[in-house]
């Protein structure tokens, strides 16, 4: 446990690397330099280059001056990481944006040892903007201006390391007038984990893949306690780890376990995310909870005077409009334009609403009264005007409602101004989940493309929810197979689309997710116009093309 090294005398090494990129276990250690101090003096130095993987990029190359030519005979990373380990036995270590450096030493020290650096480690630059919050800046290079020390950064491990070792001796004095004297009080400051309750976890990480994805955490009994999406799984999943304290308001606290599921595109991704939460109520996904069924606005036209209604149930008789997910701007749109189309509210009849009671009508709030005078032909034009703002053009609402609440504000009407605010927000809330279910219904029945030269994810939609998945990867890609399943997942989704199925909080989920990612990335969606072998044919084109896959020709057999 090295918390109670005092700050005065304790050994502290302060460590900088140089990498190929920013994603531990993919990128490589290039360069590594540290500095050991003892007793507020630098006493001992560690420079090293290492061996990568892969090429030095050309914009790294160009930042640290570092070429394939200077590592080509260095040391592997393992074996830089090896001598590290043994330099800073025993030492706190100390790095400026600690998370990165030691992103990458913890995972080379887990293949190396089985288990991360022990903790707690220290960070330059979270002290920085504790001790200093007026400086606007707290990179390196400023910090070491600021400080006035020897060493001058350049994007080089060891000056680096060096110039962070000199800063960290200038800020003992500053910690001291604090009262802070250990690492652990340092740590704890800072907001970085004291003990390694959590930095041990880092091991459930370490052979995890780094591409698009979705994870699990588990808890002691296997249950899933925390479902999360990532475009690189290892990195996000081992940052969980990297959180100040084992709180117990954290899925990583009291994780066992992790699972992961590699997706070919990130559609794939958030589809499966949506469906695994749904499916698993996992209890550290909070936003789990709020799935309900789906709202819809119904006009009965049965009635010689029907009314606008909020409902949960999918009825077939009248108009409907939806789904929506949020009860309070459906609410509060169905009640602006009751109020302002003088349309009646309530679900009584017409005899019962004429002897009953009504609260509203006492506040004049429902218009019963005068409808009933105006006969039910007018009432009708009425209505379509109203059922006209939530089918047409948005523009002449919107611009009412506003300047009826710019109107009422000006007069210091302020709570009738806020009605109109709020309508405003309920309206275009609306409006939005009108034009999404429009968007989502043309589609129909539709294939959304999406991978690259590797792998390929066929998302097959009914309106805007997903009905199925379909992975396949390009080696050993057999395509008479995959034509045999987009046409049986096709055949399928065409006699499911004729039943008119529901929609569930779940579908509902997803269709916001489809037309949230269909309006952001413009994937290929491929409509299905009720023919299946038609549909699987451009389906299989798109296939082709994406794998870079050769027409045949003359006979001969393609090569895939």
């Amino acid at each position: 446990m090295l918390a109670p090294t005092t700050l005065a005398e304790g050994p502290f090494v302060t460590v900088d690397i140089e990498t190929t990129g920013c994603h531990p276990g993919t990128s490589s250690i290039i360069e590594l330099g540290a500095a050991r101090i003892e007793h507020g003096v630098v006493i001992d130095t560690l420079s090293m280059l290492a061996r990568p993987t892969e090429p030095i990029p050309v914009a790294i190359e160009r930042l640290t001056g570092i070429t394939d030519a200077m590592v080509a005979r260095a040391p592997s990373v393992e074996d830089v990481v090896r001598a590290f380990i043994s330099f800073a036995s025993g030492a706190v270590l100390v790095a400026h944006n600690h998370r990165f450096d030691l992103g990458f030493l913890d995972y080379q020290c887990e293949l190396i040892c089985g288990t991360p650096f022990p903790r707690p480690v220290l960070d330059t630059l979270c002290l920085a903007r504790t001790l200093h919050p007026e400086n606007e800046r707290n990179n390196l290079r400023e910090l070491a201006a600021f400080y006035g020390v020897s060493t001058v950064p350049n994007h080089r491990a060891f000056p680096d390391a060096l110039a962070t070792a000199e800063i960290l001796i200038r800020m003992v004095p500053e910690l001291a007038e604090r009262g802070i004297t250990t690492a652990g009080d340092t740590a704890r400051l800072c907001g970085i984990a004291v003990a390694s309750d959590l930095s041990v976890k880092l091991t459930l990480a370490t052979n995890i893949s780094d591409e698009p994805g979705v994870y699990l955490f588990r808890g002691l009994s296997g249950e899933v306690i925390y479902v999360g999406r990532a475009r690189s799984l290892r990195t996000k999943v081992r940052s969980h780890f990297y959180a100040a304290s084992a709180a117990g308001d954290s899925p990583a606290a009291v994780t066992e376990a992790v699972q992961y599921i590699e997706c070919a595109s990130g559609l794939d991704a958030q589809l499966l995310e949506a469906h695994l939460r749904y499916r698993y109520q996992p209890e550290y996904n909070h936003s789990t909870s709020t799935l309900r069924s789906p709202i819809y606005l119904h006009v009965d036209h049965r009635s010689p005077y029907p009314t606008i209604q909020v409902t949960r149930r999918r009825l077939k008789s009248g108009l409907l409009f939806g789904p929506f997910t949020n009860r309070w701007a459906a609410t509060t749109t169905a009640d602006a334009l009751s109020r302002i189309y003088g349309l009646r509210r309530c679900r009584r009849t017409i005899d019962a609403c004429r002897t009953h009671r009504c609260t509203r009508r006492e506040r004049g709030t429902c218009a019963a009264d005068a409808a009933y005078l105006a006969g039910s032909d007018r009432y009708h034009e009425r209505l379509a005007e109203a059922l006209t703002a939530l089918t047409g053009p948005p523009d002449p609402m919107r611009s009412y409602l506003q300047q009826m609440q710019d109107r009422l504000a000006r007069n210091q009407e302020f709570e009738h101004a806020a009605y109109y605010r709020d309508a405003l927000r309920a309206y275009d809330r609306t409006v939005a989940g009108l034009a999404m279910a429009a968007r989502l219904r043309a589609l129909s029945v539709s294939v959304l493309v999406e991978g690259d030269p590797h792998s390929i994810a066929l998302s097959v939609l009914i309106d805007g929810w997903r009905f199925t998945t379909i992975r396949a990867q390009r080696d050993g890609l057999d395509r008479a197979a995959l034509e045999s399943r987009v046409w049986r997942a096709l055949s399928r989704a065409l006699r499911r689309a004729t039943t008119n199925p529901p929609v569930t909080p779940l579908r509902l989920e997803e269709m916001a997710v489809v037309d949230a990612y269909i309006q952001q990335h413009a994937p290929l969606v491929i409509a299905v116009d009720g023919d299946a072998q038609i549909g699987t044919a451009a389906v299989m084109l798109a296939v082709r093309r994406l794998f870079h896959i050769p027409r045949r020709r003359h006979a001969t057999t393609s090569v895939v």
